[in-house]
This record gives structure tokens, sequence and C-alpha cells, in this order.
């Protein structure tokens, strides 16, 4: 079906269009003319058809009829009513015409140019201005009109001769290329509107947007959900019906948008974006679009599992750290209080004591919560892997670089917190590069030039004495005061009292809870073992020995024996003689021990597990809860 519709008041202009169209097959050309006319545009929509063309009094009847699609009029050309009046000659000596204000304005300078004179009347296209004109023309003495159609049947209708002004091929022509135009425009228009109304209807915000007056012009599918209003009946009305507290007259009165307000839509409290429209520096109206509370908490909490899945989410809070002792508590009060600043803290505390966690606590109680969480141990890479890990690099700064290039963790940080582990560890041309970013705020690259600002929270932690490093020269002395501006000591297992059977229980659960077996209770002399014991590996060790004892088979009761057991106290190759030596060394009160007796004892451990190992020192260091390099530099002391 053709997308242009002409309807020709009569037949010699459909003639002529049938010529101007030949070739084509966009436009449908019938002969009709007035109510007939009028009829059939009413029709034309639901035809298929997008665009009409007409002519004259015709043209206008479709145009004022209600008829929705845009109508373009045949225009009458200075050739045509060249050709009209040299016909109207032929029949009679005095000439007029009757028309439209378009038709008439030019006749003034034709009449000058033929040097005869033409008697005018500038009518509407209403009938019955049309017969007043013509009377008038007669009364003038005009033996000849010219006019459209229904000017030239009105003529003889009063007995004049009359020649109808025809539209030429140019004129015709002109009119199918705007009508053509108009169908383009019209197909980009509606293309625009659908694109327009899928944003609206497929948009996760609710959009509601009002004229100045405040009454609503565009009410989308998600507001009609959420306000619980359908559209049909919100569109029209004052905002203040629908929404009772929208508060969009403080915006239409300042003119000034509102961001991030929490409103109350219907039964549900949203985020509110409130911004006018202006138009020549008027305030037309605003546009509010607001999202449900619920659903970006939902959100917030595929994005917090996303950055889990990267590593990239503190685990622990503080709620997660177990103990009474004053020690520990002393800790995690003074943890709680660096939370809330951003200056650096340095962790200082032995291998498997906790630094990690509090590392997370002290995150997770800051203001960059929402943020990243990027934990890098120092000494588990080697230096030039962990300046790459730590700066990032571009493409081409080293052998095996991706070729995209690849951001550093302070980067990846940006915002949120990087939490250095075994920062003593670093060597000391890392030491200046993170010297650098700490006192800037700035990171390089490797291979690069370009400097990226960076917004970090940075925290600390080692088991190594850095004063003592900064003595001895191993540690920059100015990084040490950048790092320890804040400082926690966390207290080793041993100094932690009764905390350690609570932690046990806790370690015991999570194991017994996997293996699907009911928990036993330690005896008081499991207990005072526990207690006594002096825990080289601290957590880390707690936990192996509690994983240990989760795949043991013991009673109701988990007895002293079974203690010794998974703390490797007593093994079957040991005669009782050494089990008993061994025991009553290592259950010894290690609050009677000097420093250097604790020293010494922990090599007797780890050289009595070595044995067991056959010398293997990796599983030596698993067996104790400790690192491999913590073992190599307890031997070493």
């Amino acid at each position: 079906m053709a997308e242009i519709l002409f309807l020709a008041p009569y037949p010699e202009i459909a003639e002529v269009a049938q010529k101007v169209c030949s070739g084509t097959n966009d436009v449908t050309i019938e002969v009709a003319r007035m109510d007939e006319a009028v009829l059939r545009a009413q029709k034309a929509e639901q035809n298929g058809h997008h665009v009409l063309i007409s002519r004259g009094v015709t043209s206008w009847k479709i145009r004022n009829s209600g008829v929705e699609l845009p109508v373009i009029d045949v225009s009458i050309g200075g050739y045509d009513i060249v050709r009209a009046y040299f016909l109207a000659k032929r029949l009679g000596n005095t000439v007029g015409i009757v028309d439209v204000e378009e038709v008439i304005s030019n006749i003034g300078s034709f009449s000058e140019a033929v040097n005869d004179l033409i008697y005018k009347y500038t009518c509407s296209n209403e009938l019955e201005d049309i017969s007043k004109g013509v009377r008038f023309l007669k009364e003038h003495g005009v033996d000849v009109i010219i006019g459209k159609v229904a000017m030239a049947n009105e003529a003889r209708r009063q007995g004049l001769k009359a020649v109808v002004i025809s539209s030429g091929p140019d004129s015709v022509r002109r009119a199918v290329d705007e009508a053509r135009r108009v169908n383009l425009i019209r197909k980009q228009e509606m293309k625009k509107a659908e694109q327009l109304k899928a944003i609206l209807d497929f948009s996760y915000d609710g959009i509601i947007a009002l004229d100045k007056e405040g009454k609503i012009t565009v009410f989308n599918k998600t507001a009609e959900r959420i306000a619980d209003w359908p559209a049909e009946k919100a569109l029209g009305k004052y905002i203040t019906t629908v929404i009772p507290k929208a508060h969009c007259h403080k915006v239409l009165e300042s003119g000034k948008a509102e961001i991030g307000e929490i409103l109350e839509i219907g039964d549900s409290k949203v985020i509110a974006n409130r911004v006018p429209i202006i138009v020549d520096e008027k305030i037309e109206g605003v546009v509010t679009t607001f999202q449900q509370l619920e659903r970006l908490q939902k959100l917030e909490g595929k994005l917090r599992r996303q950055l889990a899945d990267r590593g990239l989410v503190a685990k622990y809070t503080f709620s997660d750290i177990i103990g009474d002792s004053p020690a520990i508590k002393n800790a995690i009060e003074l943890a709680k209080e660096y939370a809330g600043v951003d200056s650096t803290v340095l962790i200082q505390g032995q291998t498997g004591a906790g630094k990690e966690m509090f590392a997370h606590a002290i995150h997770n109680a800051s203001k960059r919560k929402n943020e990243p969480f990027v934990a890098v141990n120092c000494a588990a890479l080697p230096e030039s892997l962990l300046e790459s890990e730590l700066f990032g690099y571009v493409e081409g700064a080293f052998t095996g670089a991706r070729k995209e290039g690849k951001a550093g963790v302070f980067e990846i940080a940006h915002k949120g917190t990087l939490f250095l582990d075994e920062v003593g560890e670093m060597s000391p041309m890392l030491q200046a590069r993170l010297l650098r970013v700490i006192e800037h705020g700035e990171v390089m690259r490797l291979g690069d030039n370009s400097i990226i600002p960076v917004d970090v929270r940075l925290i600390a932690a080692t088991h190594r004495n850095l004063r003592k490093m900064v003595e001895q020269g191993e540690f920059r002395e100015d990084l040490y005061y950048r790092l320890n501006v804040l400082n926690i000591k966390i207290p080793p297992l041993r100094q932690r009292d009764r905390d350690i059977i609570q932690i046990a229980y806790k370690f015991l659960n999570e194991f017994c809870a996997k293996r699907r077996k009911p928990v036993g209770k330690f005896t008081v002399e499991a207990q005072q073992i526990l207690l006594q014991y002096p825990w080289p590996g601290n957590l880390r060790e707690l936990r192996n020995a509690m994983e240990r004892l989760a795949m043991r088979q013991y009673k109701k009761y988990i007895e002293a024996s079974d203690i010794s057991s998974v703390l490797l106290l007593d093994e079957d190759w040991d005669t009782d003689h050494e089990q008993k030596n061994r025991l009553e060394l290592k259950v010894e009160s290690t609050r009677d021990f000097s420093s250097k007796r604790m020293i010494e004892l922990e090599k007797q451990i780890i050289r009595e597990v070595l044995a067991e190992t056959g010398g293997n020192k990796t599983e030596a260091a698993r067996r104790l809860g400790i690192s491999r390099t913590t073992l190599w530099r307890k031997l070493r002391c």
C-alpha cells in the first residue's frame, strides 16, 4: 500500500499527478472532492496511508475535518494563473478572480504586466463567502471569473462564464515532493517516538513528567507499578493527586534540581531525582525519575557479591573477632576508633594472630565500606612481580606483559582500602615507590610516564619489628613514619587466656558442621592443655588443630589425650618417657617462661615436628599452622 494518498478534486489534475508520479509506487491517486474526499481521507490511515495531498477547498475541508494525517496542498503557481487568464480573455472582456489570499496576492503585479484591470475578491474557503465574492464581481461587470473548482462552479451557477485555475506539473511535483519529505520526517519522528516509548516502558526507573502547572504529561509503566495508578487515569491530573508527597512544586518554583531525595510513593520508599525543564530561561515543567530503595539495596548486594567473587570485598567485621580478654578488647576498641578516620594504620602482630581480620573489620566499619577492599601479601611475590601488582603496567612494559596492560592494586582499590600484608618484606626500591604513592596520592604504571591520581586508605601489617629494621638500615625511616600514623598491636594467642577456648569451639563447630558431626565438650584437662600450649602459629595453628580434631573419633567429651594428639604431642614412635618429657615441657605455663625460654621452646617444637615429617619443612609448617618463611625464621633466631 502506497503511503501517500493524492485526492484529486477533478480528473485533469489526477491526470497530471499520474504523469508526475509515473514509475513510482509510493503515491495512490484517486479523484474525489469536497465531502466525498473527506470520507476517503478519514479512512486513509486505516488503509495504510500516512500523508494526504489535495487542492483548494477540498484540501481545506479535509484539514478541518479532524483527520490527524498531514495534508499537503497543491499550490497555484504563477504560470497556472497566466494560463487561466488567457483562456478567460477568449470568453469575455472583463476578467475577475475569486480566491484565497495566497492566490490573490500576486494578481496586482500580473495585472500591471498585461496592462489589464483584473477585478479581485479575496475570500475564505467557505462556500458562503465564495458565493458572496462571485456576486460582488458580477455587480462590477465581470464577464468571466477565474478560480479553483468551487469558485468556477459558483460563477456558473450565477450565470457567469468561468475558467478553473488548474495546477500544472510543476505545482503537482512540488506537492508530491513535499509529501515525500513530510513522510520521511514522520518516519524519523515515529522512530524517535518508539525509541522514547521503549525507554520509558522498559526503564527500571519510574519516570514522571509534569507541565508548568504541575499536571502529569508522562507516566511510564514503572511509575504505574510503584504508584499503583494506571497511566490513563494519572495523565492530566495534578501530581499531588496521584503522589501527595512528591514535592515537585519546590522545583517548579526554584528551578533547581533535587538529586537523591527519599520519597514515599504508594507503599514504597524511593530515591528520586527531580530536574526542571527550562526553555528560553523559563521553567516549563519537571521530570522526576525514581527507583525503589529495596531494588537499589538488592543491586548493591549483587555488586558486593560480584566484588566478593573478585576478592575485592572485606569479609570480616568486628563481630567476627572473638574474645573477651583485656588484650583483644583493647585492640578492638582502638581499631574501631581508627575506622572512623582515613589515616594510615600499621597493624603489628605475630604470624597467624589475626592481622588481616582486623584490616577487614576496619574497612567494613569505615565510610569506605561500600568501596573495594584489596589485599596483597608482600612476602608472597618476588620483587618484579610485586612491583607490577602494586603499580600496574602498560603494553610492552616488559616481556610477557599483557597486550592491553594491567591496572595495579592502587588503581583497583581507588576510593576503597588497600591492605599490604607483610610490608616489612618489601625491597628498598619498592619501599621508595610506595612512599611516593602515600605522599602524593598518585601512581605511575610500569613503562608509562603518565600520572594516575588515586584515593586509597592504606592499612599495612607486619610481624617484624620495623623500628629495629630502621635502626639496622633494612627499612626506610621516612616510610616507617608514613605507615605508623595509627598503630595497633594484636596480642598473640597465648596471651589471650580464655579466648583460646571460645575460638577453639568456634573452629570446631565450623569443621564438625561440615562433617555433620556433633561437637564434643572439652574436659577441664583438655582445656588446660589448650590454655598452656604456647601456640607459636597462633590462630592459624589453633584452626588446623581443630580441623584435625573434627576428623577424630571421640565421645561426648574431648579428653586431654585427644588434644595432645592433634597438637602432635604424642606420636606413636615416641617412648612413654619421651612423651612425658615433651608433654611436660609444652604444657608448662608459658607465663613462667622468659622471652629467651619461649624462643627455645618454639625451636624445640619445630625440630620435633621436622623430625616427624622427615625434614619436610612445608609439611612441618602446615602442621604447625605457620608459613614456611616463618618456620625458617624461627629456626634461625
